[in-house]
């Protein structure tokens, strides 16, 4: 075997081992996801009281830090005042 031939085979080897662990990884971080975020099964989930909870708290902290973006854009009329 040449030189070219075992480098490739190793750059097979490790792309076929990470593709692996990341198809591993992805599939319980969706299953993490589900089960903490969804309640009920098939057609019939809806959103738990947790995932209720953090997009309110999402969106409370949106909307303050994009108050406080205006407000500071208006009270330094344009300038990068810091």
């Amino acid at each position: 075997m040449t030189g070219t031939g075992i480098v490739t085979e190793i750059i097979t080897i490790l792309v076929s081992g990470i593709s692996g662990v990341a198809e591993g990884v992805g599939a319980g971080l969706s299953t993490l996801a589900t089960s903490i975020f969804l309640t009920g099964t098939g057609e019939n989930q809806t959103m738990s009281v947790f995932g209720i909870l953090i997009v309110a708290f999402a969106g409370i902290s949106l909307a303050l830090a994009l108050c406080r973006w205006v407000v500071n854009f208006v009270t330094s009329l344009g300038q990068r005042n810091r």
